[in-house]
């Protein structure tokens, strides 16, 4: 008897042990991880029956996981479970796919009963023939002519089937279309990961065991002869010799009413050095399938992209840039090694990124698919007809990817390009490469575009709202920029100027129905790290944490930021700019240029703060998490008060905010004698990384607050756009 299979998704391990536990008992297998990226990870590998979902997790968000899940596997059923439920999460998780939503502290008893009744109905569907009935055709697979030719001819056979392409190439999804136009498509379709599973479990779903415990619960009943099941097995040549020995011996309808396997190695190398039984591969000798890498049909790539385009704007009901023909070009010229399913990554990390733009071009892609498409060698240069003039951001992207390699190093990059002086000199005032003095690792006022190496996530509360809130970072390509995300309806608000939609107690950005606040803290570490693209999935709110940028700065090193191979240039301030008047004493702030950058902030407010002065001069990301990250957030008895009576401030709870009445602090010990003075410089920093480019410049600030930073850009902006309009 095969035993349904439950993963667990919760980061409570009291609560997964005892989930754990109870679910055993009741003749599961049950699997279980703490992190929702590890998740999606286990179910890419290996699908279970049921998913049991935690909201907010570490790795990634419940919502995003559910998501995933419903759109990559949509045959799982989801339950679930949270402490901090509310009506619009239940109707978003229930809208995405889920079967049930249960809010803890939940009875044992309430938990099994929907395990049942979502198994029940995973059962009934596969009964009904609709596991594979919704399925949407991965992209590429219409213009796999031979191949759908190929699955047509074995639908309509019974022998054993063998899929074999490199990874990537939707060899599983192959077998199932086999499988749904088969006269076995109303029979479940079991898929075992023969690099995953335990071998003693692959052998007992093929060829049974006398051991097994039958439940006396016919409900909980999975026995499944081989009349009634179809198995596909993939990474077959994982599989345990004893029991390829045994499959290759036995009479396969007596183990299924089909078998289908999949794999990514050359099986007949295998074969011929001992490592893959003969006899075995012998048995799909006639009825094999051999799926192409995307390079042999990659003329079809614009269609493929043309077809995901629409159907993404269809399904979000979003406008979708167009495609520059030159990137057309280059999706044909990679070599995609990692197919289809790379094609398809790629294509939605460009389409966040790229939303608020009207055309995606060249830059937009990853440095790994521009670089790898181009033999530059010493051609760009040399004096050639065959050098097309429309191709300067190549030139450039390229010429500072070998700086880099070299540690920009001038010379050495010369000669390993086989350069000429002149001509490379030549080359580097065309593109406005300025090259390093010796003690500098890269050119002054001339930074490498940055972004995070892999996705992390963060949980918390936040301030004005007060409701648990969370944020997950993945990184983006150069040129995308800092970009908030929805996490329930996948809108997107770049981090720019022009989306302020409001500066009362927070900064707060909105670009059509989605807006999301107190973005200024996350945005000053992403300033002072010098990250230039992301993606920040998210809620209403920033998670307030306790109420410094410090949980941030940790952040972004546990999910270690990398260089890309674009330049990120500093906004250098010529003059003087300001806004606001000193005059009776009313807020003011102003930037005037500098070496590099510098916040002088005045405070004069009423006790125990009292006046307070303090400049921070920008080092590296290091001295800004240790001199002005840790500052907290901070406001008076009587502020607070009125704030709550407005919805404000809600989640300012005692270990996230400073509270101050009665002219001293009444909650906490200090972190610096002069912490809210730095708390100020913090949210000036982060303002100002709304423009989206470091600042050299000094700043210098009094009682300045959110309105005044935002005011002051503005200005600023306004100003260049006058200038540039003179200039013309």
């Amino acid at each position: 008897m095969q035993k349904e299979r439950i993963l667990i998704v919760e980061d409570e391990t009291n609560i997964a042990a005892s989930l754990k536990n109870i679910l055993s008992d009741e003749g599961y297998e049950v699997d279980s991880t703490g992190d929702g990226l590890d998740a999606l990870e286990k179910i890419q590998s290996d699908p279970p029956d049921l998913l049991i979902l935690d909201i907010w997790l570490p790795g990634m968000d419940g919502i995003e996981v559910l998501k995933s899940v419903k759109t990559f596997h949509p045959e799982i059923e989801v339950l679930i479970i949270s402490g901090h439920g509310t009506i619009d999460t239940a109707v978003q998780a229930t809208k995405l796919g889920a079967f049930d939503f249960i809010e803890k502290p939940f009875s044992l008893e309430h938990i099994t009963q929907s395990v049942k009744a979502a198994l029940h109905q995973k059962k009934q569907a596969t009964v009904a023939g609709d596991l594979f009935g919704n399925t949407s055709l991965p992209l590429g697979f219409d213009a796999m002519v031979e191949i759908r030719e190929r699955a047509k001819q074995l639908s309509e056979q019974s022998a054993p089937v063998l899929v074999l392409g490199e990874p990537g190439t939707g060899k599983e999804f192959i077998a199932q279309i086999i499988h749904q136009q088969s006269q076995e498509n109303r029979l479940p379709f079991i898929k075992l990961n023969c690099k995953i599973r335990k071998s003693e479990n692959i052998e007992s779903i093929l060829f049974g065991s006398s051991n097994e415990n039958v439940t006396a619960d016919k409900t909980l009943d999975t026995t499944v002869n081989s009349e009634n099941k179809v198995v596909f097995l993939s990474n077959i040549d994982a599989l345990s010799a004893g029991i390829q020995k045994r499959l290759a011996s036995a009479d396969t309808t007596t183990i299924a009413a089909r078998i289908y396997a999949a794999s990514s190695k050359n099986l007949e190398e295998l074969a011929n050095e001992g490592s893959f039984n003969k006899t075995l591969l012998e048995r799909f000798k006639e009825s094999s399938v051999c799926v192409p890498p995307l390079r042999d049909y990659a003329m079809n790539i614009p269609s493929m992209v043309k077809e995901f385009l629409a159907a993404y704007a269809q399904k979000m009901g979003v406008h979708v840039p167009k495609i520059d023909e030159k990137v057309y070009s280059t999706l044909c010229n990679y070599d995609w090694p990692g197919n289809v399913k790379e094609l398809r990554s790629i294509l939605d990390k460009i389409i966040i990124a790229s939303t608020s733009r009207e055309t995606i071009v060249l830059r937009d892609l990853p440095p790994e698919i521009r670089q790898s498409t181009r033999v530059w060698d010493a051609k760009i240069f040399k004096d050639s007809n065959e050098q097309s003039s429309n191709e300067p951001e190549w030139e450039k992207q390229f010429i500072i990817h070998q700086l880099r390699n070299n540690g920009w190093d001038s010379e050495k990059t010369r000669k390993s390009l086989k350069a000429g002086k002149k001509k490379f000199a030549e080359k580097l005032r065309e593109h406005g490469i300025r090259l390093p003095v010796p003690s500098q690792k890269q050119p002054t006022g001339q930074l490498l575009q940055r972004t995070l190496k892999r996705s992390m996530v963060l949980c918390g509360s936040g301030l004005h709202s007060g409701i648990k809130t969370g944020l997950i970072l993945q990184p983006l390509p150069p040129n995308s920029g800092i970009i908030f995300g929805d996490i329930s309806s996948g809108q997107t608000i770049p981090a720019h100027l022009q989306n302020v939609q409001s500066t009362d107690y927070s900064t707060c950005l909105r670009k059509g129905r989605f807006s999301v606040a107190t973005i200024e803290h996350i945005m000053a570490s992403l300033h002072m790290y010098r990250i230039s693209n992301l993606l920040i999935k998210i809620g209403d709110e920033a998670p307030v944490m306790d109420g410094s940028a410090k949980d941030f700065c940790s952040l972004i090193e546990d999910g270690e930021f990398e260089e890309q191979d674009a330049l990120n240039e500093e906004i250098v301030i010529d003059k003087t700019y300001s806004f606001g008047s000193k005059e009776n004493g009313g807020p003011f702030i102003s930037i005037e240029p500098a070496d590099g950058f510098i916040v002088s902030y005045h405070m004069d407010y009423p006790e125990p703060i009292g006046i307070q002065d303090y400049s921070f001069v920008f080092s590296g990301h290091d001295n800004f998490k240790k001199e002005i990250a840790p500052a907290r957030t901070f406001g008076f008895m009587e502020d607070v008060a009125q704030l709550t009576k407005m919805g404000f401030a809600s989640g300012g709870k005692l270990d996230n905010f400073i509270l101050l009445g009665d002219k001293k602090v009444l909650n906490t010990e200090l972190r610096y004698p002069d912490e809210f003075v730095r708390h100020k410089i913090l949210d000036i920093i982060g303002d100002f990384y709304l423009l989206g480019k470091p600042i050299r410049g000094h700043i210098h600030a009094y009682k300045s607050g959110h309105t005044q930073n935002v005011g002051l850009l503005k200005t600023f902006v306004e100003s260049q756009k006058q200038a540039s309009l003179q200039a013309s």
